[in-house]
């Protein structure tokens, strides 16, 4: 019997019940080395003394080690022995033997080079039946030149260099590379600075017994006659601009490739590599006598060929080309990250994209909240403090942050024209990948497997790049910008870039799991993050605040919005007492949007709930405030009325989005805003004031101006003790065409962003949930000329997958519906008779009237009578509604709604 060898994501070996570097956290794993892509938080790890002592520094957490000396064996099994030899990739590094009486010997070589480092332990050749190699120079063009005349290149390139009164800075991988290159300069006569995070792993390797020549810390005063050693960086990079007169240089095998220094933006490129060079890959196979092999990363196809064209039966694993079959024919079940041509190194530099891929990766994996954090917490940690700021921001699935107003503009097929053309691939192809994965971001991954000539790209990089996009005019310019750097990119990266232009990682992380991970990355109370966070909506800011000790400057700024304070849901008038208690203070609930008012001096803007800027479409607005006294923000909502009371949503729907210098614009569809709250006066902070204490100062000042009045009021509150007050209050609001009550505490405080419980909703009959557009079908009679029957799903947050809960038809005008029938005819991804799968990108707000257990639809729940209540512009798709809210939906109780309000 042969052993039984699966790739998911890494290697799994169900006769062992091990895995050999997985990728992904699962119960018990062979680790090959302490590099980022071998690494996860694994129950129980097999692993060289050397690992554990590095991965305790890059990985720190509760595990079980089974550390286990080179050379000697021990029982895996009852029925497998196993022995851990030297694999000369990094120090620790090791190959994994396997003995079985019937299945044979299997070696695993991991991440290896036979080539004797300076610190590494010397790769041994044991002999083995069934090979798993890696094979990242797998191709004849990558021989690496002698390791002593590579280092005296690079000596003479350091000394040259310190002549013209320069600073040299190499380019290596914080561990293992950096510490070869230390070693490197033994006896040169050069004295070196580390930078930190390579400083960290050399202490490590001397708690280990090696030695080095002496080195001090970066010190960017005392730079003069030292030669740097840090991990790649961008030249945009805060550290590099630490270092103004300098040459730089990138240590990697990849130097062998043409035009490699202007790949990598350096002055000089030196190939020195940690990895087994073409011509060691077949000495190694020579020296091994293998009957079977299997090659894993880098040219694995191309060196399995070369094996079994010498008589070897080899074959690559892991990848769609394995047996020669075009892409075209298929995807895999559970796409992975492609090993590609760049050095693995690269491709996990901690200010890296890849790393950033990796971690979100990992993230999604796991299930448990405090897992989570602490993660995220570990990969903050690891980085410095723009790019720490950056991958805070991107994690939580935003180009920019929130306060600002610069927008990609970058659609679904301006996305889909820049893979094709990076692929060469044609419409069918990329139809079929996305309906495999039904993401825009995986699907980019599973397409450029192997078209892509990956180069380590920072998050600093990533920043530009998007500058770069929100300010090109056209989508030409837009499309040649994201071509450019899709080729750069390993697919696991593009996977993420995608993502993030799109504003939806789907891996299970909350803006609030990000805010207590920056607090755990700098020890610093959650609650002190989290209220920076919410006072000036930029998360990126929080990090560099947190790393600098300036939280406590973070305060509430006029023109600066800050995210609203939510409410959340209750069924009944029973529950809403329950957990307020009596009296209940009510207010109803308008159907119109929220909006910020903030007024300093001469000055006025509105803001919307998704915190941009809408001031230009309501300049009635805008001058009626400049009548009230003094300078402010309210927090309120923007309604169209008239006579007196609230109109239809439909009517201010008719206005948004509208040039404000229509001339009959506000005569047309007259706006107000309903105020309710009061945030902060005449340079006072109110945040922290009951309810009850900002609502009279409110009050007050709306008093001062019967101008402004007009378009300001005062939400009206009523109180209530009982059930029955509380339902003849919403029948009431109900009647007047408003959508239900809100009720709150007068004692509670203004918390931005919080859906706590000092303020609740109530909207039984008619209840609403937010999904997005997944299908679209042409109508009949009028319509049958537009697509006007939606297909919507809700997200499972456990898996992000999309799951459909309904269809509906009514609730949009004419207009509404002729618009998005050109949007979805211009985003279909496949065609079915009438039915249109389409880009999953238009969010809607649906009514119904209950919620109940289906098998019909894939959320195993069903609407009762769903009705269009408005398409969502302020949300994108990660806000949409989750599984868990339909289960908890279905779990409450529903009221009838009145007669006239019932769906047709």
């Amino acid at each position: 019997m042969a052993w039984d060898v699966q790739f998911r994501n890494g290697l799994w070996l169900p006769q062992a019940g091990w895995w050999l570097d997985a990728h992904h956290p699962v119960d018990r794993s062979f680790v090959s080395h302490a590099h980022f892509d071998h690494l996860a938080p694994h129950r129980e790890i097999l692993c060289s003394e050397g690992t554990s002592k590095l991965m305790g520094a890059r990985m720190p957490g509760e595990r079980r080690e089974h550390i286990l000396p080179f050379n000697q064996t021990e029982s895996l099994t009852p029925e497998i022995a196993v022995t851990l030899y030297p694999a000369g990739h990094i120090f620790g590094s090791a190959q994994i033997l396997l003995e079985h009486a019937e299945h044979g010997r299997l070696l695993y070589t991991g991440d290896f080079k036979l080539r004797r480092g300076l610190s590494a332990e010397v790769c041994d050749t044991p002999r083995a039946d069934l090979v798993i190699m890696e094979t990242t120079y797998g191709r004849p063009h990558y021989v690496l030149p002698p390791t002593a005349e590579v280092i005296s290149a690079i000596i003479h390139f350091c000394r040259q260099t310190i002549e013209d009164g320069e600073t040299p800075v190499l380019f290596g991988y914080s561990l293992g590379k950096s510490q070869e290159i230390l070693s490197g300069l033994a006896g040169a006569g050069l004295p070196a600075m580390l930078h930190p995070q390579t400083l960290k792993l050399t202490r490590v390797y001397e708690e280990l017994g090696m030695s080095f020549p002496p080195y001090r810390v970066f010190d960017a005063d005392q730079l003069a006659g030292h030669v740097v050693i840090c991990p790649p960086q961008s030249p945009a990079s805060s550290f590099i601009k630490k270092i103004p007169h300098r040459r730089t240089a990138m240590i990697t095998g990849w130097a062998l490739d043409p035009g490699a220094r202007f790949r990598y933006q350096c002055d000089a490129a030196f190939p020195l590599s940690d990895h087994a060079d073409y011509d060691d890959l077949l000495r190694f196979v020579d020296l091994v006598q293998p009957r079977r092999v299997l090659t894993l990363h880098g040219f694995a196809s191309d060196f399995a060929r070369t094996l079994r064209d010498r008589g070897i039966e080899a074959w690559a694993i892991g990848q769609d080309n394995q047996l020669e079959m075009p892409l075209t024919l298929g995807f895999p079940e559970n796409p992975a990250p492609r090993p590609t041509a760049a050095t693995p190194e690269a491709a996990f530099a901690s200010d890296s994209l890849d790393s950033f891929a990796q971690t979100a990766e990992q993230l999604k994996s796991l299930s448990g909240k405090l897992d989570k954090i602490a993660l995220l917490a570990r990969y903050l940690a690891s980085l410095g403090n723009e790019d720490a700021a950056l991958a805070a921001l991107y994690f939580t699935g935003r180009p920019f942050p929130q306060t600002e107003s610069r927008a990609l503009n970058l659609g679904w097929s301006v996305i889909k024209r820049a893979l094709l053309d990076v692929t060469g691939l044609n419409e069918g192809d990329y139809r079929r990948a996305y309906l495999r994965y039904s993401d825009s971001g995986d699907t980019a991954e599973a397409i450029l497997a192997g078209h892509t000539e990956p180069q380590p790209t920072p998050l600093t990089d990533i920043a530009q790049l998007l500058c770069s996009l929100a300010d090109a005019r056209g989508p030409a310019a837009k499309l040649s910008l994201l071509q450019e750097r899709l080729r750069a990119l390993s697919p696991a990266a593009a996977k993420y870039l995608i993502k993030i232009i799109t504003g939806d990682l789907r891996i299970g992380l909350k803006e609030g799991l990000v805010e207590e991970a920056i607090a755990a990355s700098a020890s610093r109370p959650v609650e002190t993050v989290r209220e920076a966070n919410l006072l000036c909506g930029d998360i990126a800011e929080v990090v560099r605040a947190t790393r600098e000790n300036r939280l406590e400057q973070i305060q509430l700024q006029v023109f600066h919005p800050l995210q609203f304070m939510l409410a959340s849901p209750e069924p009944t008038a029973g529950a809403i007492l329950q957990r307020l208690g009596a009296p209940v203070w009510l207010e109803e609930k308008y159907d119109g949007i929220r909006c910020q008012v903030h007024k300093h001096g001469g000055r006025v803007e509105l803001f919307s709930r998704d915190l941009h800027r809408i001031t230009a479409q309501f300049p009635d607005l805008a001058a009626a405030a400049h009548t009230l006294p003094g300078d402010f923000i309210i927090d309120g909502e923007l309604l169209a009325w008239r006579d007196g009371r609230a109109l239809p949503f439909a009517e201010l729907q008719k206005r948004l989005g509208r040039k404000g210098d229509d001339f009959f614009l506000g005569e047309e569809i007259p706006v107000s805003v309903s105020c309710y709250d009061l945030l902060w006066r005449n340079g006072i902070n109110l945040l922290k004031t009951t309810l009850a204490g900002r609502r009279t100062a409110l009050a007050a000042l709306l008093a001062i101006s019967p101008v402004a009045n007009t378009r300001f009021t005062l939400a009206p509150v009523q109180q209530a003790r009982t059930e029955v007050e509380i339902e003849a209050a919403f029948l009431a609001a109900r009647q007047r065409g408003n959508e239900g009550l809100m009720a709150k505490d007068p004692l509670s405080a203004y918390t931005p962003g919080r859906r706590g419980l000092a303020w609740l909703k109530l909207k039984k009959a008619y209840a609403t949930i937010d999904v997005v557009v997944v299908g679209v079908e042409y109508g009949h009679g009028k319509r049958k000329g537009v697509l006007s029957d939606y297909t919507f799903s809700i997200r499972d947050e456990a898996s992000g997958r999309l799951l459909t809960i309904g269809k509906a038809y009514s609730g949009l005008t004419d207009v509404e519906i002729a618009e998005l029938t050109r949007h979805f005819l211009e985003n279909t991804i496949e065609e079915k008779g009438r039915y249109r799968s389409v880009v999953p990108d238009t969010v809607l707000e649906i009514a119904f009237d209950s919620i109940q257990p289906s098998k019909r639809h894939e959320s195993g729940y069903a609407l009762r009578f769903p009705r269009i209540a408005r398409i969502r512009t302020d949300k994108t798709v990660a806000e949409i509604d989750t599984l868990a809210t339909c289960a908890r939906l279905a779990a409450g109780a529903f009221i009838t709604a009145p007669e006239d309000v019932r769906p047709d």
